[in-house]
């Protein structure tokens, strides 16, 4: 039943992802903003806001652990993964490991650019070796 969960969660938070995106980059298409990707960056807050209710919530026996995994995992891992990464940070900031949260940040932030460059190199050199 978990299994299904997680797997409806993600059909859901997927569709939902991809309706976010067509909605607000459409109403964007014209105007100044154009180029800047706001549909990531709502999913992302919106992900993070939800997956820390949600764990919250869970932690004082309000979501069962079913509920938050599907949820969790189902709908929001696939809305975004972002949200992952900015609930570790705040675990960690919580937990006093104030330098550990620094470096976390920062190496997602720049290792998680350089791999988009460097997946972008790579895909770039086998198209040009086909």
């Amino acid at each position: 039943m978990l299994i299904l969960g997680v797997m409806l969660g993600g059909a859901l938070g997927a569709l939902a992802r991809y309706a976010t995106t067509n909605l607000v980059q459409g109403a964007l298409q014209a105007g100044a903003y154009a180029g800047f990707p706001l549909a990531t960056l709502l999913v992302n807050v919106i992900g993070s806001f939800l997956l820390a209710f949600i764990t919250e919530l869970g932690l004082r026996g309000l979501v069962s652990p079913s509920a938050r995994v599907a949820i969790g995992t189902g709908f929001l891992g696939a809305l975004t993964t972002f949200s992952t990464f900015e609930l570790e940070s705040r675990l960690l900031v919580r937990e006093g490991e104030l330098l550990s949260a620094g470096v976390y940040v920062l190496a997602n932030v720049i290792v998680g650019y350089v791999a988009i460059l460097a997946g972008r190199a790579v895909a770039l050199r086998l198209i040009a070796a086909s």
